[in-house]
Protein backbone atom coordinates (compact mmCIF):
# COMPACT_ATOMS: atom_id res chain seq x y z
CA UNK A 1 0.00 0.00 0.00
CA UNK A 2 1.33 3.33 -0.41
CA UNK A 3 2.63 4.89 2.15
CA UNK A 4 0.89 8.17 3.44
CA UNK A 5 2.51 11.69 2.92
CA UNK A 6 2.69 14.33 5.55
CA UNK A 7 4.02 17.64 5.72
CA UNK A 8 2.89 21.44 7.14
CA UNK A 9 -0.55 22.13 6.08
CA UNK A 10 0.93 25.51 4.76
CA UNK A 11 2.89 23.24 1.98
CA UNK A 12 -0.21 22.29 1.01
CA UNK A 13 -1.91 25.03 0.53
CA UNK A 14 1.16 26.78 -1.08
CA UNK A 15 0.04 23.91 -3.48
CA UNK A 16 -3.90 23.95 -3.16
CA UNK A 17 -4.28 27.39 -3.56
CA UNK A 18 -5.57 27.32 0.45
CA UNK A 19 -6.21 30.88 0.87
CA UNK A 20 -5.11 30.72 4.66
CA UNK A 21 -1.41 30.27 3.67
CA UNK A 22 0.97 32.61 4.88
CA UNK A 23 3.88 31.04 3.04
CA UNK A 24 6.57 33.75 2.02
CA UNK A 25 6.14 33.36 -1.73
CA UNK A 26 4.29 36.05 -3.59
CA UNK A 27 0.97 35.24 -5.45
CA UNK A 28 -0.52 37.77 -8.25
CA UNK A 29 -3.28 36.01 -8.23
CA UNK A 30 -4.41 35.60 -4.75
CA UNK A 31 -6.53 37.78 -3.32
CA UNK A 32 -6.29 39.09 0.15
CA UNK A 33 -8.00 36.81 2.33
CA UNK A 34 -9.31 39.42 4.80
CA UNK A 35 -10.58 41.88 2.09
CA UNK A 36 -12.09 39.18 0.37
CA UNK A 37 -13.70 37.94 3.61
CA UNK A 38 -15.13 41.35 4.78
CA UNK A 39 -18.04 41.87 2.58
CA UNK A 40 -21.10 39.39 3.11
CA UNK A 41 -21.98 39.59 -0.19
CA UNK A 42 -18.52 38.64 -1.54
CA UNK A 43 -18.28 35.91 1.09
CA UNK A 44 -21.74 34.03 -0.48
CA UNK A 45 -20.28 34.66 -3.96
CA UNK A 46 -17.20 32.89 -2.51
CA UNK A 47 -19.47 29.68 -1.51
CA UNK A 48 -21.69 29.83 -4.13
CA UNK A 49 -19.12 29.97 -6.91
CA UNK A 50 -17.54 26.44 -5.70
CA UNK A 51 -20.19 24.38 -7.05
CA UNK A 52 -18.41 25.50 -10.68
CA UNK A 53 -15.12 23.45 -9.52
CA UNK A 54 -17.65 20.49 -9.14
CA UNK A 55 -18.92 21.23 -12.97
CA UNK A 56 -15.47 21.25 -14.01
CA UNK A 57 -14.23 18.35 -12.92
CA UNK A 58 -17.21 16.94 -14.63
CA UNK A 59 -17.71 18.55 -17.75
CA UNK A 60 -14.64 20.26 -18.63
CA UNK A 61 -12.44 18.84 -21.11
CA UNK A 62 -9.00 20.03 -19.43
CA UNK A 63 -9.11 16.59 -17.09
CA UNK A 64 -9.15 13.07 -16.96
CA UNK A 65 -12.22 12.87 -18.80
CA UNK A 66 -11.67 11.68 -22.27
CA UNK A 67 -8.15 10.33 -21.33
CA UNK A 68 -10.10 7.85 -18.47
CA UNK A 69 -13.40 7.12 -20.78
CA UNK A 70 -10.80 6.17 -23.62
CA UNK A 71 -9.25 3.50 -20.54
CA UNK A 72 -12.52 1.88 -19.89
CA UNK A 73 -12.47 0.83 -23.67
CA UNK A 74 -16.05 2.70 -24.24
CA UNK A 75 -14.69 5.67 -26.09
CA UNK A 76 -11.36 5.72 -28.61
CA UNK A 77 -9.49 8.19 -30.02
CA UNK A 78 -5.60 8.37 -30.97
CA UNK A 79 -5.21 12.57 -30.85
CA UNK A 80 -2.48 13.78 -28.13
CA UNK A 81 -4.71 16.16 -26.72
CA UNK A 82 -6.48 15.50 -22.97
CA UNK A 83 -3.59 12.31 -22.80
CA UNK A 84 -5.58 10.11 -25.15
CA UNK A 85 -3.10 8.41 -27.07
CA UNK A 86 -0.96 7.97 -24.32
CA UNK A 87 -3.23 6.78 -21.79
CA UNK A 88 -5.50 4.77 -24.00
CA UNK A 89 -2.88 2.98 -26.23
CA UNK A 90 -2.00 -0.91 -25.46
CA UNK A 91 -0.63 -2.75 -23.80
CA UNK A 92 -1.10 -0.04 -20.66
CA UNK A 93 1.69 1.72 -20.37
CA UNK A 94 2.01 3.24 -16.50
CA UNK A 95 0.32 6.82 -16.31
CA UNK A 96 2.82 9.83 -17.46
CA UNK A 97 3.03 11.54 -13.57
CA UNK A 98 5.65 14.14 -14.23
CA UNK A 99 5.63 18.04 -14.19
CA UNK A 100 7.24 17.68 -17.59
CA UNK A 101 4.58 15.97 -19.29
CA UNK A 102 2.92 17.72 -22.46
CA UNK A 103 -1.20 16.77 -20.90
CA UNK A 104 0.48 17.28 -17.62
CA UNK A 105 -3.29 18.72 -17.06
CA UNK A 106 -4.59 15.46 -16.97
CA UNK A 107 -3.43 14.62 -13.10
CA UNK A 108 -3.54 18.17 -12.20
CA UNK A 109 -7.13 19.34 -13.11
CA UNK A 110 -9.12 17.55 -11.21
CA UNK A 111 -6.91 17.84 -8.06
CA UNK A 112 -6.33 21.73 -8.42
CA UNK A 113 -9.98 22.46 -8.93
CA UNK A 114 -11.17 20.26 -5.92
CA UNK A 115 -9.40 21.72 -3.56
CA UNK A 116 -9.96 25.74 -5.25
CA UNK A 117 -13.61 25.04 -4.09
CA UNK A 118 -13.56 23.35 -1.17
CA UNK A 119 -10.97 26.13 0.13
CA UNK A 120 -13.52 28.42 -0.89
CA UNK A 121 -16.03 26.56 0.52
CA UNK A 122 -14.23 26.40 4.01
CA UNK A 123 -13.30 30.26 3.71
CA UNK A 124 -16.60 31.01 3.76
CA UNK A 125 -17.86 28.46 6.68
CA UNK A 126 -15.43 30.22 8.09
CA UNK A 127 -16.56 33.63 8.23
CA UNK A 128 -19.79 32.64 9.18
CA UNK A 129 -18.48 30.77 12.02
CA UNK A 130 -16.75 33.90 13.54
CA UNK A 131 -19.87 35.65 13.20
CA UNK A 132 -20.27 36.82 9.81
CA UNK A 133 -23.96 37.83 9.08
CA UNK A 134 -25.28 37.35 4.98
CA UNK A 135 -28.57 39.55 4.80
CA UNK A 136 -30.55 41.42 7.22
CA UNK A 137 -29.77 39.31 10.99
CA UNK A 138 -27.99 36.73 9.13
CA UNK A 139 -31.55 35.76 6.72
CA UNK A 140 -29.35 33.84 4.31
CA UNK A 141 -26.74 32.31 6.76
CA UNK A 142 -28.40 28.50 6.37
CA UNK A 143 -28.75 28.79 2.71
CA UNK A 144 -24.90 29.69 2.59
CA UNK A 145 -24.08 27.33 4.86
CA UNK A 146 -25.69 24.37 3.28
CA UNK A 147 -24.37 25.53 -0.03
CA UNK A 148 -20.88 25.21 1.13
CA UNK A 149 -20.92 22.07 3.00
CA UNK A 150 -22.81 20.49 0.13
CA UNK A 151 -19.77 21.46 -2.21
CA UNK A 152 -17.82 19.86 0.64
CA UNK A 153 -19.35 16.68 0.42
CA UNK A 154 -19.15 16.23 -3.36
CA UNK A 155 -15.54 17.99 -3.91
CA UNK A 156 -14.02 14.90 -1.25
CA UNK A 157 -16.03 13.03 -3.05
CA UNK A 158 -14.55 13.21 -6.64
CA UNK A 159 -11.15 13.75 -4.99
CA UNK A 160 -11.93 9.82 -3.91
CA UNK A 161 -13.12 8.78 -6.71
CA UNK A 162 -10.40 9.94 -8.69
CA UNK A 163 -7.36 9.79 -7.14
CA UNK A 164 -5.76 6.96 -4.87
CA UNK A 165 -5.18 9.32 -1.66
CA UNK A 166 -5.66 12.82 -0.68
CA UNK A 167 -6.03 15.78 2.19
CA UNK A 168 -9.48 15.99 4.31
CA UNK A 169 -9.43 20.40 4.43
CA UNK A 170 -12.27 21.81 5.65
CA UNK A 171 -12.94 24.89 7.81
CA UNK A 172 -11.73 23.21 11.12
CA UNK A 173 -8.36 22.64 9.64
CA UNK A 174 -5.28 23.60 11.78
CA UNK A 175 -3.02 25.48 9.37
CA UNK A 176 -0.07 25.15 11.79
CA UNK A 177 -0.59 21.63 12.64
CA UNK A 178 0.66 18.73 9.62
CA UNK A 179 -1.20 16.91 7.79
CA UNK A 180 -1.17 13.17 6.31
CA UNK A 181 -3.10 11.92 3.23
CA UNK A 182 -5.28 9.48 3.93
CA UNK A 183 -6.45 6.55 1.66
CA UNK A 184 -9.64 7.27 -0.81
CA UNK A 185 -11.77 5.10 1.54
CA UNK A 186 -11.12 7.15 4.19
CA UNK A 187 -11.93 10.42 1.60
CA UNK A 188 -15.15 8.98 0.82
CA UNK A 189 -16.34 8.36 4.60
CA UNK A 190 -15.76 12.30 4.91
CA UNK A 191 -17.50 13.18 1.70
CA UNK A 192 -20.67 10.88 3.05
CA UNK A 193 -20.65 12.41 6.32
CA UNK A 194 -20.82 15.62 4.94
CA UNK A 195 -23.64 14.74 2.96
CA UNK A 196 -25.32 13.51 5.72
CA UNK A 197 -24.88 16.55 7.68
CA UNK A 198 -25.94 18.99 4.33
CA UNK A 199 -29.35 16.44 4.25
CA UNK A 200 -30.32 17.48 7.96
CA UNK A 201 -29.24 21.27 7.59
CA UNK A 202 -31.53 21.77 4.58
CA UNK A 203 -34.34 19.95 5.36
CA UNK A 204 -34.22 22.15 8.42
CA UNK A 205 -34.32 24.85 6.48
CA UNK A 206 -35.92 27.15 4.05
CA UNK A 207 -34.67 29.02 1.26
CA UNK A 208 -34.01 28.55 -2.80
CA UNK A 209 -30.84 28.50 -4.34
CA UNK A 210 -30.17 31.53 -6.80
CA UNK A 211 -30.74 30.29 -10.34
CA UNK A 212 -27.44 30.58 -11.42
CA UNK A 213 -25.46 28.91 -8.45
CA UNK A 214 -26.51 25.62 -10.31
CA UNK A 215 -27.41 27.25 -13.33
CA UNK A 216 -30.86 27.71 -14.16
CA UNK A 217 -31.86 25.17 -10.84
CA UNK A 218 -33.51 27.62 -8.22
CA UNK A 219 -33.74 24.44 -5.87
CA UNK A 220 -35.56 24.80 -3.11
CA UNK A 221 -34.12 23.45 0.32
CA UNK A 222 -35.59 20.24 0.40
CA UNK A 223 -34.33 19.76 -3.40
CA UNK A 224 -31.09 20.20 -2.67
CA UNK A 225 -31.15 18.02 0.53
CA UNK A 226 -32.82 14.93 -2.63
CA UNK A 227 -29.60 16.22 -4.66
CA UNK A 228 -27.53 15.30 -2.41
CA UNK A 229 -28.47 12.08 -2.05
CA UNK A 230 -28.71 11.09 -5.38
CA UNK A 231 -24.94 12.32 -5.37
CA UNK A 232 -24.13 9.86 -2.26
CA UNK A 233 -25.82 6.97 -4.67
CA UNK A 234 -23.09 8.18 -6.92
CA UNK A 235 -20.05 8.47 -4.86
CA UNK A 236 -21.03 5.47 -3.13
CA UNK A 237 -21.51 2.92 -6.25
CA UNK A 238 -18.29 4.24 -7.97
CA UNK A 239 -15.95 3.99 -5.12
CA UNK A 240 -14.82 0.92 -5.50
CA UNK A 241 -11.65 -0.01 -7.24
CA UNK A 242 -12.18 -3.71 -7.77
CA UNK A 243 -14.76 -6.54 -8.32
CA UNK A 244 -13.49 -7.67 -5.17
CA UNK A 245 -14.14 -4.12 -3.42
CA UNK A 246 -17.46 -3.90 -5.11
CA UNK A 247 -18.67 -6.86 -3.04
CA UNK A 248 -18.46 -5.13 0.05
CA UNK A 249 -19.88 -1.46 -0.76
CA UNK A 250 -22.94 -0.91 0.70
CA UNK A 251 -25.65 -1.65 -2.02
CA UNK A 252 -28.55 -1.31 0.25
CA UNK A 253 -27.71 2.26 1.42
CA UNK A 254 -27.03 3.16 -2.73
CA UNK A 255 -30.73 0.89 -3.59
CA UNK A 256 -32.11 3.33 -0.93
CA UNK A 257 -30.13 6.31 -2.35
CA UNK A 258 -31.20 5.92 -5.98
CA UNK A 259 -34.46 5.44 -5.12
CA UNK A 260 -35.12 8.45 -2.78
CA UNK A 261 -32.89 11.05 -3.99
CA UNK A 262 -33.41 13.28 -7.15
CA UNK A 263 -33.86 11.76 -10.74
CA UNK A 264 -32.56 14.14 -13.25
CA UNK A 265 -31.27 17.41 -12.99
CA UNK A 266 -30.45 19.17 -15.91
CA UNK A 267 -28.48 22.20 -16.19
CA UNK A 268 -28.80 25.49 -18.56
CA UNK A 269 -25.71 25.82 -21.02
CA UNK A 270 -24.36 28.94 -21.66
CA UNK A 271 -22.06 30.24 -25.10
CA UNK A 272 -19.31 29.04 -24.01
CA UNK A 273 -17.61 32.49 -25.93
CA UNK A 274 -18.97 34.68 -23.49
CA UNK A 275 -16.89 33.37 -20.63
CA UNK A 276 -19.48 31.80 -18.70
CA UNK A 277 -18.22 28.35 -16.90
CA UNK A 278 -21.62 26.90 -17.86
CA UNK A 279 -20.57 24.94 -20.59
CA UNK A 280 -19.96 20.87 -21.80
CA UNK A 281 -17.03 19.72 -23.19
CA UNK A 282 -17.35 16.09 -23.21
CA UNK A 283 -20.60 16.33 -24.79
CA UNK A 284 -19.49 19.01 -27.39
CA UNK A 285 -16.35 16.95 -28.42
CA UNK A 286 -17.47 13.22 -28.00
CA UNK A 287 -19.93 12.75 -30.48
CA UNK A 288 -20.23 10.42 -33.51
CA UNK A 289 -19.74 13.27 -35.92
CA UNK A 290 -17.20 14.86 -34.34
CA UNK A 291 -13.52 14.96 -35.22
CA UNK A 292 -12.93 13.65 -30.90
CA UNK A 293 -15.07 10.44 -30.53
CA UNK A 294 -15.80 7.45 -31.84
CA UNK A 295 -17.34 4.04 -29.64
CA UNK A 296 -14.44 1.58 -29.22
CA UNK A 297 -14.75 -1.98 -30.75
CA UNK A 298 -14.80 -3.75 -27.45
CA UNK A 299 -18.27 -1.25 -26.44
CA UNK A 300 -19.78 -2.02 -29.87
CA UNK A 301 -18.69 -5.65 -30.55
CA UNK A 302 -20.77 -6.88 -27.32
CA UNK A 303 -24.19 -5.97 -29.61
CA UNK A 304 -22.56 -7.50 -32.73
CA UNK A 305 -24.66 -10.46 -34.43
CA UNK A 306 -22.11 -11.03 -37.80
CA UNK A 307 -19.30 -12.36 -35.82
CA UNK A 308 -16.39 -9.24 -36.93
CA UNK A 309 -15.83 -8.29 -33.45
CA UNK A 310 -15.08 -12.10 -32.61
CA UNK A 311 -12.98 -12.20 -35.55
CA UNK A 312 -11.26 -8.49 -34.87
CA UNK A 313 -10.50 -10.47 -31.30
CA UNK A 314 -8.17 -13.20 -32.80
CA UNK A 315 -5.83 -10.83 -34.31
CA UNK A 316 -2.93 -9.45 -32.56
CA UNK A 317 -3.82 -5.96 -30.95
CA UNK A 318 -1.33 -3.78 -33.82
CA UNK A 319 -3.09 -6.07 -36.52
CA UNK A 320 -6.82 -4.87 -35.39
CA UNK A 321 -8.81 -2.95 -37.71
CA UNK A 322 -12.17 -1.23 -37.85
CA UNK A 323 -14.84 -3.69 -38.84
CA UNK A 324 -18.79 -2.95 -40.04
CA UNK A 325 -21.14 -5.05 -38.07
CA UNK A 326 -24.67 -5.66 -37.54
CA UNK A 327 -26.91 -5.75 -34.65
CA UNK A 328 -30.23 -6.31 -33.32
CA UNK A 329 -30.22 -3.25 -30.96
CA UNK A 330 -32.03 -0.53 -32.32
CA UNK A 331 -29.64 1.71 -30.63
CA UNK A 332 -27.01 1.16 -33.30
CA UNK A 333 -27.41 1.88 -36.99
CA UNK A 334 -28.89 -1.03 -39.42
CA UNK A 335 -27.68 -2.45 -42.15
CA UNK A 336 -29.43 -1.53 -45.48
CA UNK A 337 -32.35 -4.32 -46.74
CA UNK A 338 -29.81 -5.58 -49.05
CA UNK A 339 -26.54 -6.22 -46.25
CA UNK A 340 -24.78 -3.82 -47.69
CA UNK A 341 -23.18 -0.77 -45.84
CA UNK A 342 -23.53 2.32 -47.99
CA UNK A 343 -25.98 4.50 -46.28
CA UNK A 344 -26.95 3.17 -42.96
CA UNK A 345 -29.95 3.79 -41.02
CA UNK A 346 -28.45 5.63 -37.93
CA UNK A 347 -29.43 3.62 -34.40
CA UNK A 348 -31.15 5.66 -31.65
CA UNK A 349 -28.14 6.13 -30.03
CA UNK A 350 -25.55 5.48 -32.53
CA UNK A 351 -24.29 5.93 -35.84
CA UNK A 352 -22.09 4.62 -38.85
CA UNK A 353 -19.38 6.71 -40.48
CA UNK A 354 -17.24 4.80 -43.28
CA UNK A 355 -14.37 7.42 -42.97
CA UNK A 356 -11.85 6.66 -40.57
CA UNK A 357 -10.65 9.43 -38.97
CA UNK A 358 -7.51 8.63 -35.99
CA UNK A 359 -4.27 8.25 -37.02
CA UNK A 360 -3.20 4.50 -37.84
CA UNK A 361 0.86 5.23 -36.86
CA UNK A 362 -0.58 5.48 -33.24
CA UNK A 363 -2.70 2.34 -33.32
CA UNK A 364 -5.22 0.77 -36.32
CA UNK A 365 -7.23 -1.21 -32.95
CA UNK A 366 -8.54 2.30 -32.14
CA UNK A 367 -10.31 2.84 -34.90
CA UNK A 368 -14.13 2.28 -35.56
CA UNK A 369 -16.93 3.19 -37.91
CA UNK A 370 -19.41 3.91 -35.16
CA UNK A 371 -20.22 7.03 -33.06
CA UNK A 372 -22.33 8.04 -29.80
CA UNK A 373 -25.17 10.20 -31.74
CA UNK A 374 -27.35 11.13 -28.74
CA UNK A 375 -25.16 14.68 -27.81
CA UNK A 376 -24.98 15.62 -31.06
CA UNK A 377 -27.00 18.54 -30.98
CA UNK A 378 -23.92 20.09 -28.44
CA UNK A 379 -21.60 19.78 -31.76
CA UNK A 380 -24.59 21.31 -33.79
CA UNK A 381 -25.60 24.39 -31.61
CA UNK A 382 -22.18 26.16 -32.97
CA UNK A 383 -19.00 25.78 -33.18
CA UNK A 384 -17.04 25.68 -29.48
CA UNK A 385 -20.28 26.94 -28.30
CA UNK A 386 -22.48 23.97 -26.41
CA UNK A 387 -25.28 25.69 -25.45
CA UNK A 388 -28.66 24.37 -24.42
CA UNK A 389 -30.10 22.18 -21.55
CA UNK A 390 -27.00 19.62 -20.70
CA UNK A 391 -27.92 16.52 -18.86
CA UNK A 392 -25.93 16.70 -15.28
CA UNK A 393 -27.64 13.83 -13.39
CA UNK A 394 -30.30 11.30 -15.36
CA UNK A 395 -32.70 9.19 -14.11
CA UNK A 396 -31.31 6.27 -16.19
CA UNK A 397 -28.24 6.23 -14.15
CA UNK A 398 -29.94 5.90 -11.06
CA UNK A 399 -32.45 3.12 -12.39
CA UNK A 400 -28.16 1.78 -13.80
CA UNK A 401 -27.86 2.27 -9.52
CA UNK A 402 -30.94 0.58 -8.37
CA UNK A 403 -29.97 -2.71 -11.19
CA UNK A 404 -26.68 -3.42 -9.82
CA UNK A 405 -27.97 -3.10 -5.79
CA UNK A 406 -30.39 -5.17 -6.72
CA UNK A 407 -28.22 -7.51 -8.45
CA UNK A 408 -25.66 -7.93 -6.05
CA UNK A 409 -27.81 -8.39 -3.21
CA UNK A 410 -29.29 -10.89 -5.19
CA UNK A 411 -32.92 -9.89 -5.71
CA UNK A 412 -32.98 -10.80 -9.69
CA UNK A 413 -36.36 -10.27 -10.28
CA UNK A 414 -36.17 -6.21 -9.83
CA UNK A 415 -33.04 -6.18 -11.71
CA UNK A 416 -34.61 -7.53 -15.06
CA UNK A 417 -37.32 -5.71 -14.40
CA UNK A 418 -35.18 -2.10 -14.31
CA UNK A 419 -33.11 -3.93 -17.32
CA UNK A 420 -36.16 -5.04 -19.12
CA UNK A 421 -37.25 -1.39 -19.44
CA UNK A 422 -34.72 0.25 -21.57
CA UNK A 423 -34.00 -3.18 -23.51
CA UNK A 424 -37.34 -4.64 -24.76
CA UNK A 425 -37.75 -0.80 -26.64
CA UNK A 426 -34.60 -1.89 -27.81
CA UNK A 427 -35.46 -4.66 -29.80
CA UNK A 428 -33.92 -7.03 -27.41
CA UNK A 429 -35.17 -10.32 -25.34
CA UNK A 430 -36.23 -9.55 -21.93
CA UNK A 431 -34.14 -10.92 -19.20
CA UNK A 432 -36.39 -13.37 -17.02
CA UNK A 433 -33.55 -14.44 -15.02
CA UNK A 434 -29.58 -14.77 -13.69
CA UNK A 435 -28.77 -17.22 -16.37
CA UNK A 436 -27.87 -16.95 -20.31
CA UNK A 437 -29.69 -14.19 -22.04
CA UNK A 438 -32.55 -15.42 -24.57
CA UNK A 439 -32.28 -15.02 -28.07
CA UNK A 440 -33.74 -11.93 -29.53
CA UNK A 441 -36.42 -11.39 -32.36
CA UNK A 442 -33.93 -11.33 -35.27
CA UNK A 443 -31.84 -14.15 -33.76
CA UNK A 444 -28.51 -14.09 -31.80
CA UNK A 445 -28.88 -12.55 -28.67
CA UNK A 446 -27.50 -9.52 -27.05
CA UNK A 447 -25.34 -8.75 -25.46
CA UNK A 448 -22.40 -10.72 -25.88
CA UNK A 449 -19.44 -11.71 -23.49
CA UNK A 450 -16.82 -8.55 -23.41
CA UNK A 451 -13.47 -9.76 -25.16
CA UNK A 452 -15.05 -12.91 -25.97
CA UNK A 453 -13.29 -14.82 -29.10
CA UNK A 454 -16.31 -17.62 -29.04
CA UNK A 455 -19.25 -14.79 -29.15
CA UNK A 456 -20.72 -16.59 -26.33
CA UNK A 457 -24.22 -15.19 -25.51
CA UNK A 458 -24.21 -13.49 -21.97
CA UNK A 459 -25.94 -13.44 -18.76
CA UNK A 460 -27.19 -11.55 -16.66
CA UNK A 461 -23.78 -10.20 -15.56
CA UNK A 462 -23.11 -9.11 -19.00
CA UNK A 463 -26.41 -7.84 -19.63
CA UNK A 464 -26.33 -5.23 -16.61
CA UNK A 465 -22.95 -4.23 -17.51
CA UNK A 466 -23.95 -3.73 -21.17
CA UNK A 467 -27.73 -1.82 -20.16
CA UNK A 468 -25.28 0.74 -18.26
CA UNK A 469 -22.63 0.88 -21.13
CA UNK A 470 -25.77 2.11 -23.00
CA UNK A 471 -27.95 4.22 -20.98
CA UNK A 472 -25.04 6.50 -19.18
CA UNK A 473 -22.74 8.35 -21.48
CA UNK A 474 -21.01 11.55 -20.58
CA UNK A 475 -23.57 12.50 -18.71
CA UNK A 476 -20.55 13.34 -16.20
CA UNK A 477 -16.85 12.33 -16.22
CA UNK A 478 -15.45 9.46 -14.60
CA UNK A 479 -18.80 7.19 -14.63
CA UNK A 480 -18.13 4.80 -17.88
CA UNK A 481 -14.57 4.38 -16.01
CA UNK A 482 -15.43 4.00 -12.54
CA UNK A 483 -18.08 1.12 -13.74
CA UNK A 484 -15.30 -0.84 -16.03
CA UNK A 485 -13.11 -0.50 -13.18
CA UNK A 486 -15.52 -1.99 -10.54
CA UNK A 487 -17.01 -5.24 -12.66
CA UNK A 488 -13.21 -5.86 -13.76
CA UNK A 489 -13.23 -5.39 -17.43
CA UNK A 490 -10.26 -3.07 -17.84
CA UNK A 491 -8.01 -3.73 -20.36
CA UNK A 492 -4.96 -5.48 -17.70
CA UNK A 493 -2.15 -3.49 -16.93
CA UNK A 494 -5.06 -0.09 -16.41
CA UNK A 495 -4.66 1.98 -13.93
CA UNK A 496 -6.75 1.98 -11.33
CA UNK A 497 -6.38 5.98 -10.16
CA UNK A 498 -4.56 8.55 -10.53
CA UNK A 499 -1.74 9.68 -8.38
CA UNK A 500 -1.34 12.76 -6.52
CA UNK A 501 -0.12 14.97 -9.30
CA UNK A 502 3.60 15.24 -9.90
CA UNK A 503 4.07 19.25 -10.10
CA UNK A 504 2.31 18.97 -5.99
CA UNK A 505 4.61 15.65 -5.11
CA UNK A 506 7.68 18.10 -6.32
CA UNK A 507 6.97 20.84 -4.06
CA UNK A 508 6.35 18.89 -1.48
CA UNK A 509 9.62 17.35 -1.81
CA UNK A 510 7.45 13.58 -2.38
CA UNK A 511 8.55 10.54 -4.17
CA UNK A 512 6.56 11.20 -7.55
CA UNK A 513 4.88 7.71 -8.16
CA UNK A 514 2.28 6.39 -10.39
CA UNK A 515 -0.30 3.66 -11.32
CA UNK A 516 -0.51 1.10 -14.35
CA UNK A 517 1.45 -0.74 -16.94
CA UNK A 518 1.22 -4.56 -17.53
CA UNK A 519 3.75 -6.64 -15.89
CA UNK A 520 4.17 -4.22 -12.86
CA UNK A 521 4.51 -6.03 -9.26
CA UNK A 522 1.28 -7.21 -7.77
CA UNK A 523 -1.80 -5.18 -9.66
CA UNK A 524 -2.91 -2.42 -11.50
CA UNK A 525 -2.95 -0.39 -8.86
CA UNK A 526 0.34 -0.62 -6.98
CA UNK A 527 2.17 1.98 -6.84
CA UNK A 528 5.10 2.49 -9.10
CA UNK A 529 7.99 5.11 -8.38
CA UNK A 530 9.29 6.76 -11.57
CA UNK A 531 11.13 9.57 -10.76
CA UNK A 532 13.37 11.13 -8.08
CA UNK A 533 12.62 14.05 -6.00
CA UNK A 534 13.82 17.66 -7.30
CA UNK A 535 15.85 19.85 -4.89
CA UNK A 536 13.94 22.49 -2.87
CA UNK A 537 15.12 25.26 -5.13
CA UNK A 538 13.18 23.64 -8.05
CA UNK A 539 10.88 23.12 -5.70
CA UNK A 540 9.90 26.34 -4.59
CA UNK A 541 10.29 28.08 -8.06
CA UNK A 542 7.72 25.17 -9.11
CA UNK A 543 5.93 26.11 -6.08
CA UNK A 544 5.44 29.82 -7.24
CA UNK A 545 4.55 28.92 -10.98
CA UNK A 546 1.63 26.33 -9.41
CA UNK A 547 0.49 29.18 -7.40
CA UNK A 548 -0.69 30.89 -10.73
CA UNK A 549 -2.11 27.91 -12.33
CA UNK A 550 -5.29 28.01 -11.97
CA UNK A 551 -6.01 31.62 -13.38
CA UNK A 552 -3.53 30.36 -16.14
CA UNK A 553 -6.13 27.71 -16.88
CA UNK A 554 -8.44 29.87 -17.12
CA UNK A 555 -6.59 31.82 -19.64
CA UNK A 556 -6.15 28.92 -21.85
CA UNK A 557 -10.13 27.70 -21.60
CA UNK A 558 -11.02 31.32 -23.34
CA UNK A 559 -8.21 31.55 -25.41
CA UNK A 560 -9.24 27.86 -26.59
CA UNK A 561 -12.69 28.37 -26.75
CA UNK A 562 -12.51 31.67 -28.91
CA UNK A 563 -10.04 30.43 -31.09
CA UNK A 564 -11.03 26.28 -31.14
CA UNK A 565 -9.18 23.38 -30.19
CA UNK A 566 -6.18 21.90 -32.18
CA UNK A 567 -6.34 18.52 -32.73
CA UNK A 568 -2.79 16.62 -32.12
Amino acid sequence: MKRKLTFPAMALALVVGFSACDLEVTNPNQADRARALASPDDVETLISSAYQQVWAIGHYWNNPNFAFNHMSSRHTATWGNMGMNDLGREPREVLPNAPSYRWAYVFEANWGDAYSGISASSDGLRALNEGLEIGPGGERNARAEVFAKFNQAMLNCLLALWYDQAFIIDETTDVAAPLTTVPYDQMMDVALAKFDETIGLANGSSFNLEPEWINGNPLSNNELADLAVSYKARCRANEARTGADAATTDWSAVMTDATNGMQNLTIVGEDASSDTPWWDGMKGLATGRSTWHRMHMDWAGMADQSGEYQDWLTFPTEQRTARQMTFNDVRYPAANVDGTFGTLVDGVNHDYSATIIFRPERGTYRQSHYGDARNDAYLNSCDQCWFGPIVHLSEQEMAGYRAEAAFRMGDIPTTTSILNATRVPAGLAAVVDAGTVPNDAGGGCTPRKRYDVQGRCGDLRDALIYEHFETVFWVTGGLEFFHGRRFDILPAGTGLHLPIPAADLEVLQQDIYSFGGVGNPGSAGTPTPIVIPGNLDSALERAAFSLGRIEQRREQLNTSKSAGLIVR
